[in-house]
């Protein structure tokens, strides 16, 4: 995950940098993923130097100040009119529960339905997560003279958290902790601004953080022009522990993310394994190595059956397969499964595969796969509620339509696991 700093400036547009908006960028499904968190006055035009407009997936507001929002009319425009046609898709903007009126109300002359047409409005509530491909986003109500949230960014397993305009408040403690990259507010100055509720000093924003803990990296951002950002950075070296950075317009910041969460050293050499034990075994080209559902909690649940001998049968999204680049399952091709911590526990020979929409399984595949109480009914369900989850991170709708590669195995490998 990566952070483009399009605008920094506090409250208004400054001479070098307009106002708050921050470009979050990762890698998924065979794209770049784009999520703007705030589009300020001014920041519309260099925004443009980053990303295609068109190729926006979402928009998060902080709250509905003008330095924070005023350059999604803009964005409007270039949907609603450019000569190609608008797009054919409406842009979800998350953001406070008066959003859409808002926006409305600055839009001087607006057809009827505002701006609807081209931006999906979704109101976000605290501490309400919600996803955009990749990301999963969460909302922290914060302290700010209107309705204000600060954001908190998960991809890749690395953590941001955006304050977004907020003086000192509890919940700040859960929004920065642990987090790999903390934008914080900065725009008053200790010693000259008494008024509280409003934003955060240097020194407040430095004590927030060391407070919460686990903070990485410290950038002090929404500073007015007329402020001295080395005397701001100065005030939060007096408290901050390590480096203090103070935000420009065009930094580019990368949030470290995780190590690939599967063992594939130890998942090759249990394949060998099991290769040397079973003599004119192919090696493979691509030997998968992964774990079964979306989370480590799911994939030790469903491990579990496989090892108490009832689920021989699993299925997945085609569209999966596809946008991560990985061939379907072969009959005869084998790949390792990882229990949630990403250690490999057993190798899988795949027996049968189809290839058909969710709606044609049937009785005896629900059977097979071995969850639960084993019925069609349950494996719907459950299925169904996953698959949803899936598409959505995939940016597809989903339906009982979709196409779904069942497959049947066996476990070959450990011996103590493996079917007779």
């Amino acid at each position: 995950m990566r952070v483009t700093v399009v605008g920094c400036s506090g409250s208004f547009a400054g001479p070098d940098s307009p106002a708050s908006s921050y470009l979050v960028q990762a890698e998924h499904a065979g794209r770049t993923w784009n999520v703007l968190l705030d589009l300020g006055s001014g920041a519309l035009g260099p925004l443009q130097r980053h990303v295609a407009l068109d190729d926006l997936d979402a928009v998060v507001l902080s709250h509905l100040h003008p330095d924070h929002c005023a350059d999604l009319l803009g964005l409007y425009v270039t949907r609603r009119y450019r000569p190609a046609g608008p797009l054919p898709r409406r842009l979800p903007v998350h953001g406070p529960s008066a959003t859409a009126e808002r926006l409305a109300l600055m839009y001087h002359g607006l057809e009827p339905g505002g701006m609807e047409g081209e931006f999906e409005i979704r109101p976000v509530t605290d501490r309400d997560t919600f996803t955009v491909g990749p990301f999963t986003l969460t909302p922290f109500a914060v302290e700010h003279p209107v309705e204000a949230y600060g954001y908190r960014v998960e991809a890749d397993g690395g953590v941001l958290a955006f304050t977004g305009d907020t003086d000192d408040c509890p919940a700040l403690d859960p929004l920065l902790a642990g987090a790999d990259l903390a934008l914080l507010d900065a725009a008053f100055v200790e010693g000259r601004d008494g008024a509280r509720g409003i934003h955060l000093t240097a020194t407040r924003a430095a004590t927030a953080a060391v407070r919460a803990g686990g903070v990485g990296r410290l950038v002090l951002t929404h500073i007015p022009a007329w402020n001295d950002r080395e005397e701001c950075r100065a005030q939060a070296a007096r408290v901050w522990p390590g480096r203090v950075e103070v935000a420009r317009a065009g930094d580019v910041l990368e949030v470290p993310g995780e190590a690939d969460p599967v063992d594939r050293e130890a998942a090759e050499a249990m394949f060998a394994a099991y290769r040397s034990a079973a003599p004119g075994t192919a090696d493979e080209d691509h030997l998968a190595v992964e774990w079964f559902g979306d989370s480590p909690e799911l994939a030790d649940e469903l491990l579990a059956f496989v090892l108490g001998g009832t689920k021989r049968a699993t299925a997945g999204l085609v569209a999966e397969y596809l946008a991560e680049g990985e061939p379907l399952p072969r009959v005869g091709g084998h790949w390792i499964v990882c229990d949630g911590s990403g250690t490999p526990r057993v190798v899988l020979r795949s027996t049968e595969l189809r290839v058909g929409p969710l709606s044609s399984v049937d009785e005896r595949f629900a059977w097979d796969e071995g969850e639960y109480d084993r019925t069609l009914a349950t494996w719907l369900d459950g299925h169904r509620r996953y698959f949803a989850r899936s598409c959505e991170r995939l940016g597809m709708s989903f339906s009982d339509d979709v196409e779904v590669c069942f497959e049947r195995f066996r476990v070959v490998w450990p011996p103590e696991h493996a079917d007779r």
